[in-house]
């Protein structure tokens, strides 16, 4: 009995273990991050993942520096918690028996061999923050392809769209968890006069937690969709075209990586199998060629803040072996 309760003390006390500077990393880790934890036990373990994956970061980072890897990562909100913790808080979508998809609209038939959507037109758009309580990327992804489509082909200011309107209003019991951006495009074509608001008309709660859904009585501004398309797994060519031809695509990609949870800048090439099944969604903005490693990209707009990446996007690696087109859908016309 005596050897059963020294096993668990030890164990139990391994992840208070810390000491000079690895503590004070993690207290300026806290304050950056505006890190509370319920108790000591979970600060704790949250002080036991932030080295573990500290010293993860450093070695991944040396292998870039030696030219043997394509990627950087860095410290961020998610590395206080176990990669399987992330990745069961992003689970993966589940999408509706039927679509309400129409026919796309023309494109040019020739494509350019690189092009940013927001850096063609200008277009100023900050990637907004889904916190860590609700996996709302499909409201957020589906919120800021309107958007980034409502600024075409004008030079006018963006106006931010409400994903927490998503959220509350059109997500139902899935809104924080499965939920697909189909549903906030059915939404949006099929209810009458059904618009997204503004962010200013319905503004996002703490955490971006699903609440009751209660519109302006008289709103404003907002933007009305008219139909959206989709493009069928693995038609990478398809999203290539779309986005040549200026319209942001939303695809369904999987996170539950250390790099991808961590992810700073580069070409960021997954591994061959991911530790779980997961489900974020991101919008395609644009693709292009790395001089720097000699690799094709896909440039992508994510919803984890700005401290994520290189400002809240990502470039992944653009190849026939790992195609990113999974639940590709686009807003097609405006209403």
């Amino acid at each position: 009995m005596l050897k059963l309760w020294l096993c668990c003390a030890l164990f139990t006390g391994a992840y208070a273990f810390n000491h000079g500077s690895d503590l004070d990393d993690f207290k300026e880790y806290m304050n950056e991050f505006e890190k509370n934890y319920a108790n000591p036990t979970e600060q704790n373990a949250a002080n036991y993942y932030f080295n573990y994956h500290t010293k993860l970061i450093a070695q991944q980072n040396a292998l870039e520096d030696r030219k043997a890897s394509t990627y950087r990562v860095k410290i961020n909100k998610f590395s206080d918690i176990r990669l399987i913790t992330f990745a069961a808080r992003l689970p993966q979508a589940v999408y509706p028996a039927k679509s309400n998809d129409k026919k796309p609209i023309e494109t040019e038939n020739t494509i350019a061999d690189e092009i940013d959507i927001l850096a063609e037109y200008g277009i100023n758009v900050t990637a907004q923050d889904q916190g860590t309580l609700c996996s709302g990327s499909w409201a957020y992804a589906a919120a800021k392809a309107l958007q980034i489509l409502n600024a075409l082909p004008s030079d006018k200011e963006p106006m931010e769209y409400s994903a927490q309107h998503l959220i509350d209003c059109v997500g139902m019991s899935t809104s924080c968890t499965t939920q697909v951006p189909q549903q906030a495009f059915d939404y949006l074509t099929q209810v009458d006069d059904a618009t997204l608001l503004t962010d200013i008309e319905y503004p996002t709660h703490e955490n971006s937690v699903q609440g009751m859904c209660t519109p302006p009585a008289l709103p404003s501004g907002g933007v009305k969709l008219a139909t959206y398309s989709k493009i069928r797994d693995g038609d990478d060519e398809s999203v290539k075209r779309f986005v040549s031809n200026s319209i942001p695509v939303i695809v369904e990609y999987n996170p539950a990586t250390f790099g991808f949870m961590h992810y700073s800048s580069g070409v960021y090439v997954p591994p061959a199998r991911a530790r779980a099944a997961s489900s974020q969604f991101l919008v395609v903005v644009g693709y292009g060629h790395d001089a720097a490693t000699k690799l094709d990209y896909w440039l992508c707009l994510n919803s984890f803040g700005t401290q994520w990446g290189e400002d809240g996007f990502i470039k992944i690696v653009r190849s026939d072996k790992q195609p990113i087109a999974k639940g590709a859908i686009f807003p097609n016309t405006l209403g």
